[in-house]
């Protein structure tokens, strides 16, 4: 494993905070964005994709928003014609690096991004292998794209986060796709509870170990 490395990436007029780890020959590439994540190399998300690296996964680990966009502008959170704007953006950056090029892709997303995630790949599928949703906020995305999307999507859900339990079951009844609920019990939103984000890591990599076969490089 290559020691994480920090980069910026340019998605319209901003650029974006993000975190590049890689085995020596990575069976495919986990996109790990949140909307917004301080000190990406210190974060308990960069703790969480060490599961995904164990498993053989190259993982880019992007905070969605700004330093000041997160701290000056309160509506940009839920912005999901933003987030959905900036994930394009990051799959085209990701098709242009010749060092993951031909990787199966999978993407890991949290909070409001799993909304935009969910009407960029109704929209545009692409070569996204799977979808996983780490307290994710899958109603944000609307009901048609809900119904549109094909690509297989596991929904972790922190069993005490009423807040997101509800809307989620929700959302859930109207996926068309393949899709599998799992809960972390006892878990927050946040998944601080003792062993709460390692449960919800490791039902995330076997969930792109099944749809996410090794590339051939």
């Amino acid at each position: 494993m290559t020691s994480p490395h920090e980069l910026r990436i340019q998605t319209g007029k901003v650029w974006l905070d993000a975190l590049h780890a890689s085995p020596a020959q990575p069976r495919g590439l986990i996109l790990c964005a949140l909307p917004h994540i301080a000190q990406l190399r210190d974060s308990r998300d960069s703790h969480a994709a060490g599961f995904l690296h164990e498993a053989g996964f190259a993982t880019l680990l992007v905070s969605l928003l700004t330093p000041y966009e997160a701290q000056h502008d309160s509506d940009a959170h839920y912005d999901i014609a933003l987030l959905d704007q900036r994930i394009a953006a990051l799959l085209e950056w990701i098709a242009h690096q010749p060092s993951l090029q031909g990787l199966p892709l999978g993407v890991l997303a949290s909070d409001s991004v799993l909304g935009a995630c969910i009407r960029q790949f109704a929209r545009e599928p692409g070569d996204v292998s799977a979808l996983v949703s780490r307290a994710g906020r899958p109603e944000l995305a609307g009901a048609a794209p809900l119904r549109s999307l094909q690509v297989p999507l596991m929904m972790i859900v922190p069993e005490a986060a009423s807040e997101l339990v509800a809307p989620s079951q929700q959302a859930w009844k109207l996926l068309g796709g393949e899709k599998l609920w799992h809960t972390v019990p006892g878990a927050s939103a946040s998944l601080i509870e003792p062993g709460s984000l390692e449960n919800a890591s490791r039902a995330a990599c076997a969930w792109f170990l099944r749809h996410m076969p090794a590339a051939e490089r």
